[in-house]
């Protein structure tokens, strides 16, 4: 009799342990999956006709100006932010100086297809008309953004020569000044 209340007692024992197990392997596998944001820094996912922009709330309807950027919230986990309008992508990164922005996005203007931003040549015209009138554009090729800037009466940007203007305010500038007024640049 003894022997079997020592047995009982043993696998009693065991099924708590299997249990304790079983739910810090469940809390584990929970946390896991809550945890905010991707584990890789990558380009915002965009449905056009229906994402907004996250600065002014617009629907992102064309992809030769959406862009994005992604910030790390957390070590290792990174949140992407999509915009209509290149000027908007930097006027957010303006006003949010405590996201830690690690990768930028534009899309090429012709091929619309994502690009590194800060490899990226832009063009600069008050006759390109974007969705939120910041006349820029941003090409991979150095020579068709020269190109499209004649075209245009414009100036052809690096990603520095970019952000300079932007952060001397001449993009917000732009906007303000000749809103309404460009016009639009048939592909």
């Amino acid at each position: 009799m003894e022997t079997r209340i020592v047995t009982r007692r043993i696998e009693l024992q065991l099924l708590i342990w299997l249990t304790v197990a079983l739910l810090i392997a469940i809390s584990a596998a929970t946390l896991t999956a809550c945890a905010q944001g991707q584990t890789t820094a990558q380009p915002p996912e965009i449905r056009y006709g229906e994402s907004v922009c996250a600065q002014c709330n617009m629907i992102i309807s064309d992809e030769r100006f959406a862009s994005g950027y992604a910030y790390e919230i957390s070590p290792g986990r990174y949140e992407s932010l999509a915009f209509d309008d290149i000027g908007d992508m930097l006027a957010s990164a303006a006003a949010h100086p405590e996201r830690n922005v690690t990768n930028w996005y534009v899309h090429d203007y012709t091929s619309k297809e994502w690009l590194d931003a800060t490899q990226a040549h832009y063009v600069f015209s008050e006759n390109l008309s974007t969705p939120m009138g910041h006349g820029v554009a941003a090409l991979a090729d150095r020579s068709a953004a020269q190109t499209l800037a004649a075209e245009l009466s414009g100036e052809a940007l690096s990603w520095q020569e970019l952000m300079a203007r932007h952060k001397s305010g001449m993009l917000a500038e732009h906007m303000s000044d000749s809103a309404g007024s460009s016009m639009d640049h048939a592909q």
